[in-house]
């Protein structure tokens, strides 16, 4: 089952959100884990320096840092989270979580966004290279925890669904809501199907095959990953996935959405699948993404 022991939280953007705070602090107290507070500042531009000398550059970076802990100072007193570890860097924000990640051995990462541009490019490279789950978080004004976990119960998956469901319960035991799990089907190569001469009745019977066939799938995943004791909604819903599972985010009012970035073990810095950033890119909720077991940042050194 998931353990959390260390969580890196690292705000990007400039807006205090001390809701997130709380939860990050609420989560760590409940998993017995430590939090550290991570701020990065800007790397001046290498080919333009308006100032004559380095020392004007490092007048600027220092009142940048004094900046930075100011704020991270008022994120953890807003939580009565004082002694909680604050750590400011400088340069690439991505590179910076992520090596921080590597050296701190934390095994979860949480981020805010003020959803701009550099936001979200840093939120991707995060999704490629981190080898730990991150969670995004965005402001809700949600009372009650709805949770969806999407899953593709194919046998390649199996270890990332087992990671994904299990992040997802445990989310649930930790901080109460509801459990979904969503899996949205296609018929393979339904319009060459039909083209080859297949009326639609013989169509249609060739989706209920398949439906039955992904529900017995559905339910013998998550009865293998999951406790008999955990309740759970399940939703199979015949569509193109990354569209499919936005509107099911959608209709069922879900504030948290968990699925994989990548679905592939044993392969260094894989791509986030276009599936998963066409749903980052919808979706407005809250999102925690992991990646299977054997997954080697390719940012880490230390690999073989």
């Amino acid at each position: 089952m998931v353990e959390l022991r260390r969580i890196l939280f690292c705000p990007l953007g400039c807006r205090e959100n001390p809701a997130a705070v709380r939860r990050v602090v609420e989560l760590a107290e409940r998993c017995d884990a430590s939090v550290t507070l991570l701020g990065v500042g800007r790397e001046p531009s290498t080919t333009y320096n308006p100032f004559k000398d380095r020392e004007g550059l490092q007048r600027i970076a220092d009142v940048e840092r004094a900046e930075i802990e100011e704020r991270l100072a008022r994120w953890a007193a807003s939580c009565d989270a004082g002694s909680t570890e604050v750590l400011v860097r400088s340069g690439n924000a991505a590179l910076s979580i992520v090596t921080e990640v590597l050296t701190g051995g934390h095994d979860l990462v949480v981020v805010t966004t003020d959803e701009d541009r550099e936001d979200r490019a840093t939120i991707k490279r995060l999704l490629r290279k981190c080898p730990v789950p991150v969670w995004v978080i965005r402001p809700t004004r949600a009372r009650t925890q709805r949770l969806m976990v999407a899953v593709n119960p194919e046998p390649d998956e199996a270890e990332l669904n087992r990671v994904l469901l299990e992040l997802g319960a445990a989310f649930v035991e930790l901080g109460g809501g509801e459990l979904h799990v969503a899996h949205a089907w296609e018929l393979f190569a339904e319009n060459l199907v039909r083209h080859a001469g297949c009326s639609d009745a013989e169509i249609a019977e060739l989706r209920e095959s398949e439906r039955s066939a992904r529900n017995r799938a559905l339910l013998a995943l998550v009865g293998d990953a999951l406790p008999s004791t955990v309740d759970w909604k399940p939703h199979l819903v015949n569509g193109p996935p990354a569209q499919t599972i936005v509107e099911m985010v959608r209709r069922q009012r879900i504030n948290l959405l968990v699925m994989g970035t990548v679905a592939r073990t044993g392969i260094t810095g894989v791509l986030m699948g276009n599936t998963a950033e066409q749903i980052l890119d919808e979706v407005r909720c809250s999102v925690l993404t992991a990646k299977p077991p054997g997954f080697v940042s390719p940012l880490d050194q230390t690999a073989s």
